[in-house]
C-alpha cells in the first residue's frame, strides 16, 4: 500500500467548522466531539456521528465534506496523507483499497474498546514526533507506522490474542501496565508466566517486534504525551519513565527521533 504523510498532527482547541478533505484523513478521536457529520465525496448518504461514539478511528478520502464542532476536552488526532489505492464508493461513506488484485471495502468509521485506545494514541504520538523530527529515516518510519494504524481500519473483529489468552499477548499486556517502566524484561516475563526466552519468540512470531523494542515504543510514546501536556520538566519526565537520569532521557529520545527533548518542546510550540 502506498501511503505518503503530507501533515499529522493533535487537535486539542473547541472548534466548528466545515471543510473539504483535500487529502486523505487518517484519525483518531478520543474526547470533546460535538457532532461531526461526514459526507461521501459527490454527495449521498451521510455518517453522522456524536461523542457517545468515541473513540473511533477514521479514515476520510480527499473530496469529503466535513462538518465538526469539538468542545473543550477535545482530543484528536488526525494524519493527512496520499493513498493513490484508495477508491471511495459513489454516494456511501465507504472505500475500497486496492491491493494486489484485490478489493478491500471498509467504513469511513471504525469504534474501538476504550482499552485499545491508549495504545492507539501512543502509536498517533509516536507518527507526529517522528515526522516532526524532520529526518529522512523518520519519516519513512512515521508512513510505515501509518499503514500500520489504517490496517485497524480493515479489521472486523478484535484480534484472538488482544484479552490476554496467549503467551505473546500476556506479555504485551503486562509491558502495557508497566506505565512507570519500573520492571525489567525478566521480571515482566515472569508475570506473564513463562520464561523470558520462550516470550521473545512467541512475541516476535506474534508481533514481528522484539519485546524490547515493543516497550522502547511504548517508552517514547509516554514521553510524548507527558511534553504534550506541558505539566512537568524534563527532569520530571526522565523519572516518570522510569530514568535515572535527565541525560537518559536526552539519548534516549534523539536516538529515536533524531532530536532532543527541548527541540520537541519548541517544535510543539513550547519553550523547555
Amino acid at each position: 500500500m502506498q501511503l505518503e504523510i503530507v501533515h499529522p498532527g493533535r487537535y486539542t482547541a473547541p472548534e466548528t467548522f466545515v471543510q473539504t478533505t483535500l487529502f486523505v484523513h487518517v484519525g483518531l478521536c478520543l474526547g470533546g466531539l460535538d457532532y461531526m457529520n461526514i459526507a461521501p465525496p459527490g454527495g449521498g448518504e451521510q455518517l453522522k456521528l456524536t461523542g457517545a461514539a468515541a473513540p473511533f478511528l477514521t479514515m476520510i478520502p480527499p473530496g469529503a465534506r466535513v462538518d465538526f464542532r469539538f468542545g473543550r476536552k477535545r482530543e484528536n488526532w488526525v494524519i493527512q496523507c496520499r493513498m493513490p489505492e484508495l477508491i471511495p464508493v459513489a454516494g456511501a461513506c465507504r472505500q475500497q483499497l486496492e491491493q494486489d488484485g484485490s478489493l478491500l471495502c471498509f467504513p469511513y468509521m471504525r469504534r474501538i474498546k476504550a482499552g485499545h485506545a491508549l495504545p492507539l494514541r501512543e502509536r498517533f504520538a509516536l507518527v507526529v514526533s517522528l515526522w516532526q523530527s524532520g529526518t529522512p529515516a523518520n519519516r519513512i518510519a512515521a508512513e510505515w507506522m501509518t499503514v500500520g494504524i489504517c490496517g485497524e481500519m480493515f479489521a472486523e473483529e478484535e484480534p484472538p490474542d488482544r484479552e490476554g489468552t496467549t503467551p505473546a499477548a500476556r506479555l504485551r499486556l503486562a509491558i502495557d501496565a508497566d506505565r512507570g517502566f519500573r520492571k525489567t524484561l525478566a521480571e515482566l516475563s515472569r508475570e506473564a508466566g513463562a520464561s523470558a526466552g520462550f516470550l521473545r519468540k512467541c512475541f516476535r512470531r506474534a508481533y514481528q517486534l522484539e519485546p524490547a523494542e515493543y516497550r522502547a515504543r511504548r517508552r517514547l510514546g509516554r514521553i510524548m504525551e507527558l511534553i504534550d501536556r506541558n505539566e512537568l520538566s524534563l527532569k520530571e519526565i526522565a523519572e516518570e519513565v522510569g530514568m535515572r537520569h535527565v541525560t537518559h532521557l536526552h539519548a534516549f529520545v534523539r536516538e529515536r527521533c533524531g532530536v532532543t527533548p527541548g527541540e520537541l518542546q519548541k517544535q510543539r510550540g513550547r519553550s523547555s
